[in-house]
């Protein structure tokens, strides 16, 4: 029993160390979910504002001095072509750069279940934390109430061991049941996270599977409409420079239209490149294996912790609840002899006169002892026989 044997105490001691051990660890792990979560959804977010920033950019362009150029080159047929043609162009990459997002229906998604999970935690830590200090208290208590013999104390102290007994036999349930559906889910997480990502927001597999993986085999799902949108850019940009070369002269007021759409395509290819870099799988892909690792491993390795923690300390518990009545025992027969060694009539009568031999004693004292003890039973005998 840890309140009892150096051993056990020891072990106790080593169980509650354990314990803050794996809390912390678990904790850790938990923390590197919510954080590659968070991560994920601020990648997503940058490119939700990339593509409405750059959609609102070009339908405005579109709107406003494409439709002024076109009313100022109206006398030139081959040179409001070129227009209409770059303005069809501009519709066409804002209408397809606004089909890239694909989670509208879960927009927001990773952020809320990382604000869950960071919550459910905290309270998680909290709760052990309470649950070692009270499972520490208790252990220091008894030792206490045993070493100053305080009955009330150790039976206060049992009856809180009986209740931290039941929280750690369930606790250790569910810290069971935890590592063995964390054990499956980490022998194969992509199966589990496509299904369920898939049935609860209706994504793609084909994205999915991109960014999940993201292996060179795997083909890129947005590759056709980036190529698409680029040579789009690229045509705008030249037929730009020709209505700069050929407008210009004729038509000095186009000047100020033209290098207003300048600026706007260079801004649409800036933030073009930096969407396709936002929507290549590495960034996403390392989130997910941040927060895999995380979970897997230092989660794992916290939660095994844990179970020993409560493993140890519901054993501990368990012979400290089965050993009150070894213990009350002790209790009485020390009262007993402290009441007994206490009494002023009890002392004051000799050994002899007590018929109790002395406590260590060599056979001469014995013989001595036994002699004595006859000399006093002969003189009353023969007086009760006269």
């Amino acid at each position: 029993m840890c309140f009892q044997t150096p051993s056990m105490k020891a072990h106790h001691n080593a169980g509650i160390g354990i314990g803050f051990y794996g809390n912390s660890e678990t904790n850790d792990g938990v923390y590197q979910v919510t954080y590659s979560l968070l991560s994920a959804n601020h990648t997503l977010s940058s490119i939700d504002s990339l593509v409405s920033e750059t959609v609102a950019l070009l339908s405005a362009t579109v709107r406003g001095e494409l439709t002024q150029l076109e009313e100022t080159l109206s006398q030139r047929t081959e040179l409001v072509a070129v227009v209409r043609n770059t303005r069809r162009q501009a519709e066409a990459v804002a209408q397809t750069l606004d089909g890239i997002p694909f989670w509208k229906d879960a927009r927001g998604g990773a952020s809320i279940l990382a604000e869950q999970v960071g919550y459910l935690e905290d309270y998680r830590w909290l709760a052990y934390i309470l649950l070692l200090l009270l499972d520490l208290i208790i252990c220091l208590l008894t030792l206490l109430g045993l070493a100053k013999q305080i009955k009330w104390l150790v039976i206060v102290m049992t009856v809180m061991s009986f209740l931290v007994l039941i929280l750690s036999w369930g606790s250790m349930g569910l810290e069971t049941a935890a590592a063995v559906g964390l054990s499956d889910f980490c022998f194969e997480p992509d199966g589990y996270v496509m299904n369920t990502t898939q049935a609860r927001t209706g994504l793609s597999p084909e994205i999915l599977q991109y960014y999940l993986t993201c292996s060179q085999d795997i083909f890129n799902p947005f590759q056709q409409r980036l190529t698409v949108c680029q040579r789009a850019l690229s045509n705008i940009h030249s037929q730009l420079y020709g209505l700069e070369r050929e407008a210009i002269p004729h038509f000095p007021a186009a000047e100020k239209n033209i290098v207003s759409i300048q600026s706007t395509l260079n801004i649409t290819e800036s933030n073009f490149h930096h969407l396709v870099a936002l929507l290549n799988c590495r960034g996403l892909h390392k989130d997910y294996v941040d927060g895999l690792k995380g979970l897997c491993y230092d989660g794992m390795e916290g939660l095994l912790f844990l179970l020993l923690f409560s493993f140890l300390s519901a054993l501990s518990f368990t012979t400290a609840v089965c050993s009150l009545p070894r213990a009350w025992k002790r209790f009485q027969n020390r009262s007993q002899s402290a009441s007994y060694s206490g009494s002023p009539q009890f002392e004051s009568i000799s050994l002899i006169d007590r018929h109790s031999p002395p406590p260590s004693y060599s056979p001469s004292m014995r013989a001595s002892y036994v002699g004595a003890s006859e000399e006093v039973v002969l003189p009353c005998q023969t007086g009760l026989q006269s």
